[in-house]
């Protein structure tokens, strides 16, 4: 049985990268960006006003109340016809270019014009106030964004100002999840004797559309080769990048997964991994689509999916880290694994004074859903560990990419 650091780098290395797409501009919020932007001018591409007011030589006005003649105006727009002679104010605009001469905008509150075309200015500016140099924010040629990178509307703002109209992004993954097992009852069917309600296929199918996938919803399929064999034949044919199930990769007679996707000629990468919750994971790849055999308790799928098919989402995606970092916290209560597996338990993370504080949240097993619901990272206990408060653990924060958070 693999440990988790020997799964992970496995399921990392087996993943391909999706390839690239043009996009629109204004559609590409929370794509994966797939090249770097770099800026085409300055900005600002000129010396700018940044409000209403009076350019003028500061020099010119120190000694209070000053009086110059008005130059005229300028609106943003539209370019100054000549230098600003000496003694004279020109109104600007924000936005407007600053006229060759001028060091200086005085505000319009701060200026009273007069009769015969002067301005009495009531402030004495330092030189440069109220001014925005050229390429104070960016300079020609430098790199704003680079691939890898989810974007955000501010992104967009970045790459507008660059000159881009289209960007190249990270294809969207196809992905699927196939729920089986005798005991699942679907939404319009009320839970039989010894069912239980799909909990799976919101969990995963949530997941993967919160990450940007596209979603097929395979539904559910009871137990039994046959009609295992039929699905699972169907749902590899659509020639997916990723394959879900839950159920089925355990140690029952009715767990086939395995057995048969073994018979569909996938190969069978491994089955089993020493961490607690989500030890009966199977991963297996067949031509491009990988498939991840997830356990059917909702908690143990919900862990092996934000620690295993995440990392190879993101990894496909052009994501680096493909798996990120913890994060050290102290434990503000006592927490135990007395098994042999690495553990991820539910917690809560929260800053307090400076320091990441991690609280364990009891949970009474995989099968506690309402336990992960309130939990926004997980806890990382080595095996027979047994911490007490202010001990320091690994967490994992919960983020838009995970079932938590």
């Amino acid at each position: 049985m693999l440990n988790f650091e020997e799964a992970l780098g496995i399921v990392i290395e087996r993943a391909s990268f999706l390839g690239r797409i043009p996009v629109a501009l204004e559609d590409s919020a929370g794509r994966i960006l797939a090249e770097t932007i770099t800026a085409d001018l300055d900005l600002p591409p000129f010396d700018t006003t940044a409000m209403d007011g009076w350019a003028l030589r500061a020099a010119e006005v120190q000694k209070l109340p000053a009086s110059l003649a008005i130059a005229g105006s300028l609106f943003a727009g539209s370019m100054p016809k000549s230098p600003l002679a000496e003694g004279t104010a020109l109104k600007v605009m924000t936005g407007a270019p600053m006229p060759a001469g001028s060091d200086a905008v005085v505000p319009v509150e701060s200026a009273r014009v007069l009769e015969g075309g002067r301005v009495e200015i009531l402030e004495a500016p330092k030189q440069g106030a109220h001014i925005r140099r050229q390429g104070e924010v960016f300079s020609t040629g430098r790199p704003l964004l680079g691939p890898g990178r989810r974007l955000t509307p501010a992104d967009l703002v970045l790459c507008a100002a660059a000159g881009r109209e289209s960007l190249s992004v990270c294809r969207r993954a196809r992905a699927g999840v196939l729920v089986t097992g005798d005991e699942i009852a679907f939404p319009g069917h009320p839970p039989g004797p010894g069912q239980i309600r799909n909990t799976n296929g919101p969990l995963l199918l949530g997941t993967f559309r919160r990450l940007g996938a596209e979603t097929l919803d395979l539904g559910g399929v009871k137990d039994g080769r046959t009609a295992m064999t039929s699905r699972l034949e169907s749902a590899l044919a659509l020639n997916l990048d990723f394959l879900v199930t839950t159920g089925g990769v355990s140690a029952g007679d009715s767990d086939l997964v395995a057995e048969i996707l073994s018979k569909l000629s996938a190969e069978i990468v491994f089955h089993k991994v020493a961490i607690r919750p989500a030890k009966p994971l199977l991963f297996a790849v067949l031509g491009k689509t990988l498939l991840f055999g997830l356990p059917g308790n909702p908690v143990s799928a919900a862990v092996a999916f934000d620690l295993f098919v995440r990392a190879a989402w993101r990894r496909a995606s052009g994501i680096t880290p493909a798996f990120p970092q913890a994060v050290e916290a102290a434990l503000t209560a006592s927490a135990q694994n007395r098994g042999g597996r690495l553990a991820f338990l539910p917690g809560h993370l929260q800053s307090r004074k400076g320091r990441l504080e991690a609280t364990p949240i009891a949970s009474k097993g995989s099968h506690d859903i309402a336990a992960h619901a309130a939990a926004n990272a997980y806890i990382v206990l080595e095996p027979e560990a047994s911490l007490s408060p202010g001990d320091r653990v690994d967490a994992y924060p919960g983020t838009e990419e995970t079932t938590l958070g």
